[in-house]
């Protein structure tokens, strides 16, 4: 029997996945990392960047703004302030939104509108 792990990704709007998957990649603060069913339990914080699920096989990703995940128990909690799905958003969309943000004027801010419009983009490039 193929062991899963039990996903939850909630942000303060809305639970963006709740489901099983087989594996996941998380965009962590340091780096991308990757958790397989009998992880070692651990919390990290999380970059803005794609999770990569593995479900029935089949790659499906969403595009998270930060945050953190606990892993524990072949449970992986993922709190993030917003994020999207490669249904949620199209790939038109994320490049309109992307030249929006880049007519703004300088400011922290703006940079990370960016990095977030930027991968909303990557949900749509394989």
């Amino acid at each position: 029997m193929e062991k899963n792990l039990s996903l939850t990704i909630i942000s303060p709007d809305k639970i963006l996945y709740q489901g099983k998957v087989e594996s996941a990649i998380l965009p962590g603060a340091v780096g991308y990392f990757g958790v397989l069913p009998g992880h070692a339990p651990i919390v990290a914080q999380l970059d803005h960047g794609l999770m990569k699920l593995k479900i029935s096989g089949k790659e499906f990703r969403i595009a998270i703004d930060g945050g953190f995940c606990e892993v524990k128990n072949d449970e992986i909690r993922v709190l993030t302030e917003d994020g999207h799905s490669e249904d949620d958003m199209s790939h038109d969309h994320a490049e309109e939104l992307l030249r929006e943000i880049e007519a703004l004027p300088s400011s922290p801010e703006k940079e990370i509108q960016l990095k977030k419009a930027k991968v909303r983009i990557l949900l749509h490039q394989r």
